[in-house]
């Protein structure tokens, strides 16, 4: 009876009641949300184990990566290491290729030179970074130097010994040894202010300041260059700044990049945006090669670079090209009447410098008491930086450079106007005429007279030629 009921109940289509067809119905949507929930958990667990497959494998890349810079760092920094000593095995052997040798000296020449080049070789072959840092072509082959020797004796470039051994110039300018600081594991050379020739005039050489870590390329360059140039020497740019501070003569900068307490790149920045030494070139040695770091050292005024290891004769040649460029711009300033600054500077700083300083001349042209103290005061130098910079540039002391705007000046007026020649004088500042005379005759060869009329008599040539 109580079956019956409730089968009835089950079967009754009333309110509140379920069918049989809709319990059916609530099992199977009850099974899809399961199975909708289970997929759904399974999606998640999926994906949040991918995202931390993805992790890991992004943290192993990175960590990869990481070992991969700290790889190439240590790479670097061996190579760097062995840069120096490389160029400082290769260099003098080739200074001795370069001498009368026997047949026995030769051999083991020939023997070093092959293992030394061998050991550059597997310096290039380091990975990506350190690769492609050696210039080869600096480095010719053992066979094509040991084919150049001469037979007769190679000059020592004016060098010449003593019979008390001392080392002299062709000039009788003695040339003392190095000494080297432990300190400071520098070798420093007296400045040309200091250093005497035979006649006890003081030595104008030029005057190289060269900054490297290696006590033993200070000595090679010092060395290496003595006969030819003054050489000071320091161990890093701190102490390369110090003897800037010390010496008003240096009149070009070679330095090592990579060094301690301040490097090469930060030197040459502390030199290009300082008015006392901005027109000093720098040319920084480098066992690194690349665009970024050759733009960073142009970005701060470095003049030029050399790789490591390098051949020193090319960096006399450099050097060399250096002191022909700063004649060819003293030529420009004597020669040209209107000479653009830009025309005689190397750096933006000293274009504006040169522009002050004609400026300064122009506006005091005609007061006869503008003098040198003048003139460095209106500039903010002292007279000693003031000195050695406008023979830097132009070839002129402070008081020939101030003369020779005047005598320019009055060029122009002998040129382009009929007046006096005394009344040309007084608008140039000059209280005598006869003085004016003489300074023109001086810097032009011959008198203003001389000079107007022979300025009209080749201009009224010309004319006649073009009709």
């Amino acid at each position: 009876m109580g079956n019956i009921l409730i089968a009835e109940a089950v079967t009754t289509d009333g309110d509140g009641i379920f069918t049989q067809g809709s319990m059916w119905a609530v099992l199977f949507a009850v099974l899809l949300v399961a199975i909708g929930v289970y997929a759904l958990c399974r999606w998640i667990l999926t994906r949040e184990h991918k995202k931390q497959e993805a992790e890991r494998l992004r943290m192993r890349s990175e960590h990869r990566k990481e070992l991969e810079e700290l790889k190439q760092q240590v790479l670097s920094g061996v190579s760097q290491e062995l840069l120096t000593p490389i160029t400082l095995i290769i260099s003098p052997l080739q200074q001795m290729a370069a001498e009368p040798l026997t047949d026995d000296v030769r051999v083991r020449v020939q023997m070093i030179l092959r293992n030394a080049q061998l050991l550059l070789h597997q310096v290039n072959m380091l990975p990506a970074g350190v690769k492609g840092n050696v210039v080869s072509a600096m480095i010719p082959p053992v066979d094509a130097v040991m084919t150049q020797v001469p037979a007769t004796v190679v000059p020592d470039r004016g060098q010449r010994t003593t019979d008390n051994g001392q080392q002299t110039t062709d000039k009788g300018q003695r040339t003392e040894p190095v000494g080297i600081d432990d300190n400071n594991a520098a070798a420093v050379v007296t400045d040309r202010a200091q250093q005497a020739t035979g006649d006890g005039q003081p030595d104008e050489r030029f005057t190289m300041l060269m900054v490297d870590d290696s006590p033993d390329m200070c000595r090679f360059v010092h060395d290496y260059f003595r006969g030819e140039y003054n050489v000071i020497t320091a161990n890093n740019g701190e102490v390369a700044l110090q003897r800037l501070e010390e010496n008003d003569s240096i009149d070009l900068v070679v330095s090592d990049v990579t060094m301690p307490k301040m490097d090469g790149l930060e030197l040459c920045k502390r030199i290009k945006t300082d008015l006392r030494w901005s027109h000093i070139p720098v040319i920084l040695l480098t066992g690194r090669r690349g665009d970024q770091l050759e733009m960073e050292g142009l970005r701060i005024g470095a003049d030029d670079y050399i790789t490591k290891p390098f051949n020193v004769e090319m960096l006399r040649l450099r050097v060399k090209k250096f002191i022909e460029k700063k004649e060819s711009r003293q030529r420009q300033f004597r020669e040209k009447i209107d000479v653009a600054p830009s025309e005689i500077t190397i750096t933006s700083m000293d274009e504006q410098f040169i522009q002050r300083a004609i400026k300064i001349c122009e506006e005091h042209m005609s007061d006869t008491e503008f003098s040198v103290e003048v003139l460095g005061h209106e500039l903010s130098l002292s007279r000693t930086y003031l000195y050695k910079k406008l023979i830097n540039i132009t070839g002129k002391g402070p008081a020939e450079f101030i003369r020779t705007i005047r005598l320019k000046r009055g060029k122009q007026y002998l040129e382009q106007t009929t007046m006096p020649i005394a009344d040309i004088a007084a608008e140039l500042g000059y209280a005598n005429p006869k003085r004016f005379t003489e300074n023109f005759k001086a810097e032009y060869g011959m008198s203003p007279s001389e000079y107007g009329k022979k300025f009209r008599e080749e201009k009224l040539k010309k004319g006649y030629e073009t009709i």
